[in-house]
């Protein structure tokens, strides 16, 4: 007699989700949303549109923004959890990056009328064993939180100081500060972040496991929060590090600097509007 085949129910795993399945369908759907917008901003603009459908054009862009950026930050957790090993660090000067964080100080001015600011403690070097990604990625969502943070002429500090052990990296803002304390702290926290999926200080937290660094949040001395990440000093043991090979030095610094720039072009895109700090 025949036995009937029975299907095997198999417990559900990050490496099963086809992963670059669900980011084609993802982007493709916000991709065409992203071009009929553009074509109904310049319809719109042609005909003489009155100020309520141009608003309604101009909200549906900036869901749009937020939803790439929710989508991203998915996808970035999902790559974590599908990676069955910690990245392979390589030396990084932490320093360059960081200029090239602080060369979009301008960008940020114009856009959110907050200033950033950098300070190197004296610093011109700064080697660490890191994974470039997880670094950058790190970098954007501390520097996102603390703009989000910020009203208009607002300050973000961008600090590097190095003990016997390690390097300090802080976040700094002047900003609406934790939602701890009274119930107007807490209403003006929950406006700076609304909208957002919770997800940046999760993937922050998980890029430093990964490279065996530390981060605490915390009030800062005088106003807002600070964002202080810990990072094992790097000691050449005398063995050559491995290196990554890649372009000439001046070209690879580019690339990446106009990598950040349109990673942080797409997160101003997600803030919310600022008022006037007076208000």
């Amino acid at each position: 007699m025949e036995q009937a085949q029975q299907n095997t129910a198999q417990e559900l795993t990050a490496q099963a989700i086809p992963q670059q399945a669900v980011e084609d369908a993802c982007f493709h759907s916000l991709g065409l949303i992203g071009r009929n917008c553009e074509y109904l901003e310049q319809h719109l603009a042609r005909v003489g549109a009155d100020a309520q459908s141009l608003q309604a054009v101009s909200d549906i862009s900036a869901a749009t923004a937020k939803l790439e950026r929710t989508i991203n930050e998915l996808l970035s957790a999902l790559e974590f959890l599908r990676a069955g090993q910690p990245p392979k660090l390589y030396p990084l000067d932490l320093c360059e990056l960081l200029q090239q964080v602080a060369a979009q100080a301008d960008m940020v001015r114009a856009q959110l009328g907050v200033t950033l600011e950098l300070d190197y403690g004296g610093w011109t070097t700064c080697r660490v064993l890191a994974d470039r990604d997880d670094v950058e990625l790190l970098c954007l969502h501390l520097l996102s939180n603390a703009l989000r943070a910020c009203r208009e002429g607002g300050t973000v500090r961008i600090l590097l100081r190095r003990s016997e052990t390690m390097w300090q990296l802080t976040v700094r803002d002047n900003g609406c500060g934790l939602p701890e304390g009274s119930q107007e702290a807490w209403l003006e926290n929950r406006r700076s972040f609304l909208g957002g999926a919770q997800l940046g200080l999760l993937l922050c937290r998980e890029c430093c496991r990964r490279m065996g660094w530390g981060l605490s949040v915390e009030c800062a001395p005088e106003k807002g929060t600070q964002a202080v990440v810990t990072v094992p000093l790097y000691t050449d043991d005398g063995r050559a590090p491995e290196v990554e090979l890649h372009a000439g030095a001046d070209l690879a610094a580019e690339q990446h600097q106009y990598q950040l720039r349109a990673m942080l072009v797409r997160e101003l895109r997600t803030m919310p509007e600022r008022g006037d700090p007076d208000e």
